[in-house]
């Protein structure tokens, strides 16, 4: 159990339902959900609002799963309450990103594209793979629900970015697949090939709770940071 307040952003979506259901089992301290107006519905067990600056005293931490726009709106806020954030939101712009860096001069914030402890992994073997089968041709596929907004999703970009890290070239050099069906809720499949073999990293997401669990995870740890820039690797 943690005493730490956390506060979720975009509490109505799929992840922030995910997160408050998932934090009940484990008893993390969920006060305040925050949503839309329209998107939110009554509870006596937590507050509900649509501007978390009106209950800044009741949150320690806010978890951001929303959408670009509000996290940014958000981070203006989180500035001014010099509260700390976990980024969960995908689907940044470079303008988006600049001022995510910017406001991580003042206070402590987390982007991770995706929570899950598994991805997290498996990024180390793709770096490493990279750069030992540095002749093999490299591709990326990524399914995710149809209802996703953002595509490719910010998983595959980070898995681009450490594939072109590590040999030394640009993401945008690395094919990726995008698919959405209907319930998916995140495969991502990295796949070295060479003339004669192939090596074939696969991540399948089962139900949310691996991304929830990180979410939490890294909001209670992000509460204890100085201002700065934080990556999933930092935690």
């Amino acid at each position: 159990m943690t005493e730490c307040r956390i506060a979720i952003n975009g509490f109505s979506g799929r992840m922030g339902q995910a997160i408050y259901e998932f934090s009940k089992k484990l008893n993390y301290n969920i006060t305040v959900g925050c949503d839309l107006k329209n998107n939110l519905k009554d509870s006596s067990s937590l507050t509900l609002t649509d501007d978390l600056s009106s209950v800044e005293n009741l949150f320690d931490v806010v978890i951001d799963f929303s959408l670009p726009n509000s996290t940014i709106s958000l981070i203006e806020k989180c500035l001014k309450m010099k509260k700390p954030i976990t980024i969960g939101t995908t689907g940044f712009n470079e303008g988006h990103k600049d001022i995510i860096s910017s406001a991580s001069k003042n206070i402590p914030i987390m982007v991770a594209p995706n929570m899950s402890l598994g991805v997290n992994s498996s990024l180390k073997v793709i770096s490493d793979l990279s750069k030992i089968l540095s002749d093999y041709e490299v591709s990326i596929e990524e399914i995710h629900h149809k209802n996703k907004v953002d595509s490719p999703s910010g998983t595959a970009l980070k898995i681009a970015e450490v594939i072109a890290k590590s040999r030394n070239i640009n993401p945008s050099d690395i094919f990726i697949n995008s698919i959405r069906e209907e319930g998916e809720i995140g495969i991502h499949t990295t796949t070295f090939k060479s003339n004669n073999d192939e090596i074939i990293i696969h991540h399948n997401a089962l139900n949310r709770s691996i991304f929830a669990e990180g979410a939490l995870k890294t909001a209670v740890w992000i509460s204890t940071q100085i201002a700065g820039y934080y990556t999933y690797q930092d935690f």
